[in-house]
């Protein structure tokens, strides 16, 4: 059918706009998680022009190198978790394409994580078409009148680092490249680019295809007075403390962090922690909770913290020393924030902490009184850890099953090669995880719904590796499980679910709880807007898209449960979802 005004066949009949962006996407991304639209003719003639005749598209081959591969993904939050997870694991942006400001809309969630948790990522969507009619990709949809919008970056301009919209097709690799340098830029972030129609259908005339892209900035190095004075805090402090919630993004901070807490004698402790930061059993691993180190401390070194503890509940006492480490090290885009700060370094703690290891060195005076604290501390976190286990062991035979028997039944499975992804669900202090890459958290925008898509992209950035996805029956639910797993599904990614399953929003009752420990709702059997019952049978979700499914509520029936999914996902290549019944934190 013709539309009146409009040259709908026109634009096939060579390479468009649409191509080059492709092409040049390829110099910078491996995939395009995208949910399509009306607005994605263009972009969908593209793709099949590069796969007909079984050779690359003439703007790949233009563009000197291969179309990035495209994988529709049917929701817009699962894509952006994809993105998430795949750049987490792999170091690489990724893109998503999404339709118009419907599309941008779900995925405001999940842009959100990326722009806290700092994951660089391009947000490509759709524009209604300029034209009512005229050229190729002016409006033949009646949804097309009421999808404009004035502003529809607006949607998103506060959560992303640079947003742009192509109005003209002669710079298409232009607005590509200077998207990827800018979300490459620490601090990294997403970027938002909106794609008219009508310029995407336009002929490509080549120009500037062959261009290469600039690069990135280069990560700050530390400011080597600021190293100085903070090596001097350090190394005259008797009990300083380290608290960190992302230093493992990096495998060189981890390793630095790692040598530098060993050799000073500083305890290191991840705080809300969104990557493993220290080995879990390091000896100056002193566990997740700052409280009970800074009580006495006299000097703290934030690495990579946005809240190193919370002021309401503890903090360091006075005439302590605070120092802040990290890229953007006062969290600049958070209206308010106000931990005491005597030092902020900004600066890649990949780059910063070895120069501090360093500068503490020269600066020793008694290297006995460092020994000794050693020591202590590490009879400490042993203590820690065989805590741990106790409570483990003293939640096995509960019922319904406890959070610490789960996470050290997970933790059993996982071993070192995992990826372990946390989104509510697990008790980071039952792992036993020592390499860097192999424990993420979630976002510290705490955006729920990450998980499931997250872990689809770490695995298809290391397919070799067991990939486990440990969340709470809320975040399963906001996750879109049916998206997700039909995705696991169409392109043989096998994940582990296990969605801790306590009928309710645990967090949310946790909260009320802290506010009002002896307020009616505590009072009351049911707490009223948490309860999430009768629960979905989760396990015949991921069964309707050939996955493998069980409920387990007898804890002494988890472990080999466990191993059951575990051989499904490496023997069988098919995703599997543990239902485990839990009980509320």
């Amino acid at each position: 059918m013709n539309v009146p005004g409009n040259a709908s066949g026109s634009a096939s009949d060579g390479e468009t706009v649409a191509g080059r962006l492709l092409a040049r996407l390829g110099r910078h991304v491996d995939y395009i998680f995208a949910n399509t639209g009306t607005d994605f003719p263009p972009i969908i003639e593209a793709l099949a022009r590069s796969t007909s005749d079984g050779g690359a598209s003439d703007g790949g081959a233009a563009d000197g190198g291969t179309l990035p591969t495209a994988i529709a993904v049917p929701h817009e939050n699962v894509a952006v978790s994809m993105a998430y997870g795949h750049t987490m694991v792999s170091g690489r942006p990724q893109a998503v394409m999404v339709h118009v400001n419907v599309g941008t809309a779900n995925a405001v969630c999940g842009l959100i994580n990326a722009s806290r948790g700092r994951v660089p990522m391009l947000l490509a969507a759709g524009r209604t078409p300029y034209h009512e009619t005229g050229p190729p990709g002016a409006r033949n949809r009646p949804i097309q009148w009421a999808q404009e919008m004035f502003d529809q970056a607006g949607l998103v301009r506060e959560t992303v680092k640079w947003d742009y919209e192509l109005s003209r097709s002669d710079l298409v690799e232009a607005a590509v490249d200077r998207a990827m340098t800018v979300a490459l830029s620490e601090p990294m972030g997403p970027v938002y680019l909106t794609l008219p129609r009508e310029v995407l259908a336009e002929p490509a005339d080549g120009a500037g295809i062959g261009a290469a892209p600039p690069a990135a900035a280069a990560p700050p190095g530390p400011d080597p007075d600021a190293i100085d004075r903070a090596a001097g805090i350090l190394a005259g402090a008797e009990r300083p403390v380290i608290v960190t919630g992302d230093a493992g993004r990096s495998a060189a901070a981890f390793e630095a962090l790692s040598r530098l807490a060993d050799r000073h004698a500083i305890p290191v402790v991840s705080h809300f922690a969104r990557s493993l930061c220290i080995a879990s059993d390091h000896p100056m691993n002193l566990g997740y909770e700052p409280g009970p180190l800074l009580a006495d401390a006299d000097a703290v070194l934030a690495v990579d913290c946005d809240v190193p503890w919370i002021p309401s509940l503890h903090g360091p006492p006075a005439g302590c020393r605070v120092i802040h480490l990290g890229v953007d090290p006062l969290f600049s885009r958070y209206p308010v924030r106000s931990f005491p700060c005597d030092l902020a370094i900004d600066a890649s703690p990949a780059l910063a902490l070895p120069a501090l290891d360093a500068a503490i060195a020269d600066r020793i005076a008694d290297p006995g009184a460092v020994a000794a604290r050693h020591a202590a501390l590490a009879a400490r976190s042993a203590e820690l850890r065989a805590g741990w286990r106790r409570a483990a062991e003293d939640a096995k035979a509960a019922r319904p099953i406890g959070v610490p028997w789960l996470s050290h039944c997970i933790g059993r499975i996982a071993g070192d090669d995992a990826i372990v992804l946390n989104e509510l669900g697990l008790s980071p202090a039952q792992l036993t995880l020592r390499r860097p890459g192999s424990y993420f958290g979630l976002s510290p925008a705490g955006g729920l719904g990450w998980a499931l898509g997250a872990a689809l992209g770490a695995k298809l950035a290391a397919p070799d590796r067991l990939v486990v996805a440990a969340l709470g029956d809320g975040a399963y639910m906001f996750g879109n499980p049916t998206p997700a797993h039909y995705v696991s599904r169409a392109h043989g990614l096998p994940v582990l679910y296990v969605v801790s399953n306590n009928a309710g929003w645990g967090a949310v009752r946790a909260a009320t709880r802290a506010m009002y420990p002896d307020g009616a709702a505590m009072r009351r059997n049911a707490v009223p807007l948490t309860a999430l019952d009768p629960m979905p049978d989760f396990e015949t979700v991921v069964a309707a898209s050939g996955g493998y499914g069980e409920r387990v509520e007898d804890p002494a029936a988890l472990p080999d449960a466990l191993d059951r999914a575990v051989r499904a996902v490496r023997e069988e290549g098919r995703q599997a979802l543990l239902n485990v019944i839990t009980a509320d934190r």
